[in-house]
């Protein structure tokens, strides 16, 4: 592959994890507004993950995708669901305990387990430059969210929940690198991950009592928006983006999303916009618009160079 095509594939994963962040972003204020609604924590995962799962398999067929694949992988992509529905749970429980942003920013260690774990397991190589993009990211994300006066109260409840489904994500995410499931349509593979949480929410559904369908046309309103950007454009352009870029450098891409929540906060949930908030926006938006640039930069450079410097 030429560094030509290479940046091609680098600018497509970027172009899908920002996708991913609009629509990840989009759902500590839609989950918040959907529990004013009415809705359960049961019924609101029940009936985004169906809707969901049912966006994805017509994408399958309409786009005659194979989703023929062996037992093998199944049972690996089965285990990957059993892993998001933790990480679901736990996250859709937190917003019951903690602001919506501060959640985004708690889920966010995600970003050091996948990266950790990366390097650990020989898939990634320690790089300087993604570590100090990583910890001006984090800085970021301090700036944005953390504002400090206001005297936010934090549940640690609530913290215990969104580490959890930080933990569980990363490893999500890293499973998602695997070498079998990224040669698999991003489609098809999330369609198979699926099918555990949502057996899973439909038997918490049906043990808690809680309804399985929404009882109103705004709690109706709020699963399809959930399942719609939540469900199906995010977790389909997220595994697009880990298939194109890798698991870590999608992770630390993806650390734009928590500055959606928290602007999808002012606009959705009336919250305040602080100096802070703009100042760490711009850290993080820095750190990401580099990360993207450099290897496309050093390419640049390196083809500019004579023939025989490159031989030596």
């Amino acid at each position: 592959m030429n560094p030509n095509d290479k940046n091609d594939v680098r600018v497509k994963g970027f172009l899908f994890v920002m996708l991913t962040c609009f629509s990840y972003g989009l759902m500590p204020a839609l989950t918040q507004l959907s529990y004013k609604a009415g809705l359960s924590v049961s019924t609101m995962l029940f009936g985004r993950l169906t809707l969901g799962a049912i966006l994805i398999w017509s994408t399958v067929i309409i786009k005659r995708l194979n989703f023929r694949i062996d037992k093998k992988h199944i049972g690996f992509l089965m285990l990957i669901g059993g892993a998001s529905v933790v990480q679901m749970v736990a996250m859709s429980e937190s917003y019951r305990f903690l602001p919506g942003a501060i959640v985004s920013l708690l889920m966010f260690l995600y970003v050091s387990v996948v990266v950790v774990l990366e390097i650990l397991i020989g898939r990634e190589k320690f790089n300087k430059t993604r570590m100090l993009c990583l910890l001006c990211s984090f800085c970021g994300l301090v700036l944005v969210i953390w504002t400090p006066g206001e005297g936010i109260r934090l549940s640690g409840t609530g913290i215990m929940l969104a580490l959890t489904a930080a933990f569980f994500y990363g490893l999500y995410a890293i499973c998602l690198g695997e070498k079998r499931t990224r040669a698999l349509e991003s489609e098809v593979a999330v369609g198979y991950m699926l099918l555990p949480p949502i057996l899973f929410s439909l038997v918490r559904c049906i043990l808690s009592g809680e309804p399985i369908l929404p009882q109103t046309r705004e709690q109706t309103m709020y699963i399809f928006l959930l399942a719609f950007f939540c469900m199906f454009v995010a977790a389909v352009c997220f595994a697009k983006g880990v298939k194109y870029i890798g698991a870590s450098n999608a992770a630390i891409f993806n650390t734009l999303e928590p500055v959606v929540a928290y602007f999808a906060g002012i606009l959705l949930m009336n919250d305040k916009v602080s100096v802070n908030a703009i100042i760490g926006g711009l850290l993080i938006l820095g750190a990401i618009v580099y990360l993207n640039l450099a290897p496309r930069l050093a390419a640049s450079k390196t083809a500019e160079l004579p023939e025989e410097t490159k031989l030596k």
